[in-house]
């Protein structure tokens, strides 16, 4: 199965959302398509036009958009960008584009926010299309950054490098946020780009020699809100995803997991999509970055799904 083909966006505009921060938007597809927004991942990715063509242009009305501090979103500052500040910028483009209800859809830390906002606003939502989904609960941080978490064993060495022998999760993450804010922009450049390899590897089980990103200010900004937000635990309560999943469990959700997930625990997963009773595709074989035509197929086949699912729902209706 192949993606959907390449669309221009038939809006690209700036948002104002507060405090200064103004977010990028792009709309593709049928303006009087089903609505559905994608958050990108990270914290810091920012949009990719690419994650449009899981969705069907005929049918969907897509809208992508950069958060807060990265893509095309301004400034690149972690002043005023918290996990709630998120949030509501999502409820306010919602409000501004007109729309009553939404579909969401997001990978990793973008899948994240689209569960943290179905729970704050579950009226406004359709339906959840989720994909390598980051809970954000201390299990997780220790999975993926501690020295007996299952990334230090699959990659020792690279972690020995990574960690630079700092003897738990806080300390690194302290370690980091000096070394990215360093006035010595050389230095902050050398750990953005320790920091981007190591996210590299365990998304995609390779290393990646070159500096792979367009830009080392791009890897900087990335890295910079990734530990902005992670040193403060996305700025939620641990386990607060499981200890309101009740108040999303009528919203029709799919997750798509690679069962060889590296960054984000297929274990947990699994249980939130059992407590929701929600459709779950489980994916051999496969890790965490969408580089795989297995991937690349189950996600559309989720949202083609979905839009029929939801089509057949308001004809009840």
């Amino acid at each position: 199965m192949q993606l959907y083909p390449n669309i221009t966006p038939y809006h690209d505009f700036h948002l104002s959302v507060g405090s200064g921060h103004q977010i990028h938007v792009q709309e593709f597809g049928d303006p009087a398509g089903l609505p559905v927004v994608i958050c990108h991942g990270g914290p810091g990715v920012g949009l990719h036009a690419d994650n449009c063509r899981f969705f069907d242009p005929t049918r969907y009305r897509i809208i992508l958009y950069s958060q807060r501090g990265c893509g095309q979103s301004t400034p690149h500052l972690t002043s005023a960008n918290t996990t709630t500040e998120l949030v509501a910028d999502l409820d306010y483009l919602r409000t501004y584009l007109g729309l009553e209800k939404w579909v969401l859809s997001g990978g990793s830390w973008g899948a994240t926010l689209c569960l943290l906002y179905a729970i704050e606003h579950t009226q406004h939502v359709h339906g959840l299309i989720l994909r390598g989904t980051f809970l954000a609960t201390s299990a997780d941080f220790q999975w993926l950054y501690s020295r007996h978490g299952a990334a230090a064993h699959f990659y020792p060495e690279l972690y020995a490098r990574f960690s630079q022998d700092l003897p738990d999760v806080a300390s690194i993450f302290a370690f980091y946020r000096r070394q990215l804010n360093d006035d010595n922009q050389i230095n902050a450049n050398h750990f953005a780009k320790l920091w981007c390899q190591w996210e590299n590897v365990l998304s995609h089980g390779k290393q990646q020699h070159q500096w792979g990103l367009s830009s080392p200010q791009l890897g900087l900004n990335m890295a910079r809100l990734m530990v902005h937000y992670f040193t403060a635990q996305c700025f939620i309560t641990d386990n607060f995803i499981g200890e309101h999943y009740k108040k999303i469990s009528k919203i029709p959700t799919w997750f798509i997991h690679g069962r060889h997930d590296l960054v984000c625990r297929f274990n947990a997963v699994q249980h939130l999509a059992e407590q929701l009773n929600a459709q779950l595709l489980i994916l051999d074989g496969v890790g965490h970055g969408v580089d795989s035509n297995v991937y690349l197929a189950a996600v559309r086949r989720a949202a083609d799904l979905m839009c029929i699912k939801l089509s057949r729902n308001r004809c009840k209706d």
